[in-house]
């Protein structure tokens, strides 16, 4: 049973009429998320150089002092910097130093090490010679062999012989045991005979070679 004295409410009474509260907005896109954080970096970027001019403005020192200060600051740069390239070239200079002397010692053991074969290339030569008139012919061709393994190996290393004849005569790579006299007239002495083969390990010269010559 309804009560008399209470009101009815009306239905129309029950929908809203006042302004409805706002429904939250969609997230923003990706792009305009970066762009507001692009943003908020320039925005830090000003702040610091506002701070840098503030404290430009804060130090108590004038204008031509920080000038000279700055001069200061890049002269002892520029100083750093030749210490620098000279340290680094000096450096380059020891190292090239250091390669030179070591090619050289390498090329003084070499030298020693030749030096002492110079006699066994000597007596190998002379008992394949000897060898020719053998009734063995394995036995010659067999020394042959040896002999043309070991003057390729010594060879491979920078090692030649110097045996040629009717060249100039150059007291560098020649020792003259013997002059005869020359069939024609000549402007220098002319290399006739090799009686003992010298050898040169690249420019130097171990050992000259014996000859004869001819003026």
């Amino acid at each position: 049973m309804t009560d008399p004295q209470r009101p009815v409410p009306d239905p129309e009474a029950t929908e809203p009429t006042g302004p409805q509260p706002a429904v939250d907005d969609p997230p923003e896109p990706a792009e305009h998320a970066d762009a507001a954080d692009a943003a908020g970096a320039a925005d830090a970027g000003a702040e610091e150089t506002v701070d840098l001019e503030a404290l430009v403005d804060a130090d108590p020192r004038s204008r031509a002092e920080l000038y000279g200060a700055l001069l200061d600051a890049e002269a002892q740069r520029d100083e750093y910097l030749d210490d620098l390239r000279r340290a680094r070239a000096e450096f380059d200079n020891y190292r090239r130093r250091v390669m030179r002397e070591g090619a050289s010692q390498r090329d003084v053991g070499k030298a020693e090490a030749f030096g002492s074969l110079l006699e066994v290339l000597d007596d190998l030569e002379r008992t394949v010679e000897a060898s020719e008139g053998s009734d063995d012919p394995s036995l010659a061709k067999g020394l042959q062999l040896v002999a043309t393994k070991l003057v390729s190996a010594v060879g491979s290393q920078g090692l030649t012989r110097i045996d040629a004849v009717d060249v100039p005569f150059d007291p560098n790579e020649h020792e003259a045991v013997q002059q005869l006299p020359s069939d024609e007239p000549t402007d220098e002495p002319l290399v006739d005979q090799v009686l003992r083969p010298g050898y040169r390990l690249g420019d130097r010269v171990l050992r000259p070679a014996m000859v004869v010559v001819r003026s």
